[in-house]
C-alpha cells in the first residue's frame, strides 16, 4: 500500500516537535505552492526530528520530508482558495493538547523548557500558525475524501491481498477506565483562602511586597511562580474564562480583583498588550482539602463501586453519574490515548499519560474486568481526590488479524482507497497550480510530477 499521504499525517498530526528549537538560524524559502510557502527550517526541523529517532539521512528521506511539505502546503492552499477556516479555539484546543502530552513526557515544566531553551508561551506562540495550517489542511484532506467509504467485503478483499510479513505487528495494548472523585469544596475553608488572596493582593497595591516576590512566596501555580507568576504573548482560548475575561479587558498594569476558577483563587496583572496577545503575571491560592474531606470522598466511592460490584450499575453508567473528571466520565470513565484519540493504550506509553508514578505499574498488574482499590490521585486541576481504575481489555503483542484487529484493517482499507483518491486529486492540481522550487531541493526521488509543474 501506498503510505505517502498517510506518513504525512502521521509526521504532521503526531505529537512530535512542532516548533524550532533555540539558536539562530538563517532561514529562506525553498518552495512556493499556490501563496503558500515551504521555509528551510521546516525541512530541517523534520530531518533533525528525523535523526533523534535514529532514521539515517539520505537522499530518499530528504524528498520524502521535501515532498510531504509541498503536499500540506497545497492542501492549505487549496483550502484557502475554498474559504474553509478553522476556530480560534480549535487552535487553542489542539495546542493544548499537546502540550499536556509534552509536559507528561518531559516529566516538569522546567525540564521542558531547558531542552527546548524557550518558554512555554514562546514555544506555543511559534506552535500556533503551525498547528491552524496542520488543522486546515486536515479539513482539506477530509473535505477530498469525503466520499470513501468501504465495505466488509473490500476489507476482507484487502486483508487477503496482503503478504503477511507486511501485516503489522501490534503491540500489547490495555484499555483503562476510571472513576475519580474529588471532595466537595469546604465553604469555611474556600472562604478563607479567598481572604488570604486579598491580603497578599492589598500588600502587593500598597507596595509592602513587589508582585514577583509575591508570586515566588505564594503563588500555587507551578508553571509560573519561580517566573514572577508571568505568562507571555498569551492568545484567546489560553486560559479559563474567568481568567480571560480579566486579561483581555484589564489596562496595562492594572491589578485585577480577587476572582476564582476551578484552580482556585487568583489576581493578575496586565504587563502588556500587542493586539490580540497579552503578556500577564498572576497569583493562585488554591483550595485545601480536608482530611475528613478526603476520607469521605473515599467511603463515597466505596459505595459506589459496591453497587458497580453487585451489577446495580455498570461502571460505564458510574463514571457518567459520579466521576468528577470530565475528560473521561462520558466515555464510560475510558482514557484517551493522545496520540491516537482513542481508548487503546500503548503499555510502554502509560508513564506519559499519568503524572502518578505508581500507575503503570498498577495497571500493568490489573487483570481484565477487574477493578482497583481506591487511591488518592492529584486531579488536572490539582486538586487532592480519590479513583478506582478498571481494566476493560488488553491484547498481548500479534499479527494484525481479521478477529481481533478488524477496526484497524478496515481503517487500512480505508486508508488505500483515500490514498488512491487523494492521488488523482494531485496529479489534477498540480497542472493548475503555481509552483516554485529551490535548485537545491529539486530532487529526482519525488513521487509526483512538482517538477514538472515548477517554474
Amino acid at each position: 500500500m501506498n503510505r505517502f499521504f498517510f506518513i504525512l499525517f502521521l509526521l504532521f498530526s503526531s505529537t512530535h516537535l512542532f516548533a524550532q528549537e533555540n539558536g539562530a538560524r538563517i532561514d529562506r524559502v525553498v518552495a512556493v505552492v499556490g501563496d503558500q510557502i515551504v521555509k528551510e527550517s521546516e525541512v530541517e526541523n523534520v530531518l533533525q526530528q528525523y535523526a533523534r529517532e535514529g532514521i539515517t539521512i539520505n537522499d530518499s528521506v530528504r524528498a520524502s520530508v521535501m515532498e510531504q511539505l509541498l503536499f500540506q502546503k497545497l492542501l492549505v492552499a487549496q483550502a484557502v482558495h475554498d474559504s474553509i477556516t478553522v476556530a480560534e479555539s480549535e487552535i487553542q484546543q489542539e495546542m493544548d493538547r499537546r502540550m499536556r502530552f509534552y509536559l507528561q513526557s518531559f516529566g516538569s515544566v522546567e525540564a521542558f523548557e531547558k531542552f527546548y531553551g524557550k518558554t512555554i508561551d514562546a514555544f506555543k506562540f511559534e506552535l500556533h500558525d503551525k498547528v491552524r495550517d496542520l488543522l486546515l489542511a486536515q479539513r482539506m484532506q477530509a473535505q477530498i475524501t469525503q466520499n470513501v467509504t468501504v465495505s466488509p467485503s473490500d476489507v476482507k478483499q484487502y486483508f487477503t491481498s496482503q503478504p503477511e510479513d507486511s501485516l503489522p505487528f501490534i503491540s500489547s495494548t490495555v484499555e483503562v477506565g476510571q472513576i475519580v472523585l474529588s471532595p466537595p469544596v469546604n465553604p469555611e475553608i474556600l472562604e478563607y483562602t479567598k481572604m488570604e488572596t486579598e491580603n497578599i493582593r492589598q500588600r502587593v497595591i500598597k507596595g509592602e511586597l513587589d508582585f514577583c516576590t509575591a508570586a515566588a512566596l505564594y503563588s500555587q501555580d507551578p508553571g509560573s511562580a519561580q517566573k514572577c507568576g508571568t505568562y507571555e504573548n498569551i492568545r484567546r482560548g489560553t486560559f479559563v474564562p474567568e481568567f480571560e475575561a480579566l486579561m483581555f479587558t484589564l489596562k496595562e498594569g492594572e491589578i485585577s480583583p480577587i476572582f476564582k476558577t476551578d484552580f482556585g483563587f487568583h489576581f493578575l496583572e496586565v504587563i502588556s498588550r500587542k493586539g490580540e496577545e497579552v503578556t500577564v503575571r498572576h497569583i493562585l491560592r488554591t483550595v485545601p482539602t480536608t482530611p475528613e474531606d478526603l476520607r469521605n470522598c473515599k467511603v463515597r466511592l466505596d459505595s459506589i463501586m459496591r453497587a458497580v460490584r453487585l451489577d446495580s450499575l455498570t461502571f460505564c453508567e458510574a463514571a457518567a453519574m459520579f466521576s468528577t473528571d470530565d475528560e473521561s466520565k462520558y466515555s464510560c470513565g475510558l482514557i484517551i490515548n493522545p496520540i491516537t484519540g482513542n481508548s487503546r493504550i500503548d503499555v510502554e506509553l502509560l508513564g506519559q499519560l499519568d503524572p502518578d508514578p505508581n500507575f503503570p505499574i498498577t495497571v500493568n498488574q490489573m487483570k481484565v474486568g477487574t477493578y482497583s482499590a481506591p487511591m488518592l490521585t492529584l486531579t488536572r486541576q490539582s486538586k487532592e481526590g480519590y479513583r478506582v481504575l478498571w481494566i476493560k481489555s488488553r491484547s498481548e503483542p500479534h499479527r494484525a488479524n481479521l478477529k481481533d484487529d478488524y477496526q484497524m484493517i478496515q481503517d487500512m482499507t480505508l486508508q488505500t482507497k483515500q490514498e488512491e483518491v487523494l492521488n488523482k486529486w494531485v496529479d489534477k492540481k498540480l497542472s493548475t497550480t503555481y509552483i516554485r522550487i529551490a535548485p537545491d531541493y529539486r530532487n529526482n526521488n519525488f513521487r509526483f510530477s512538482w517538477l514538472k509543474h515548477a517554474q
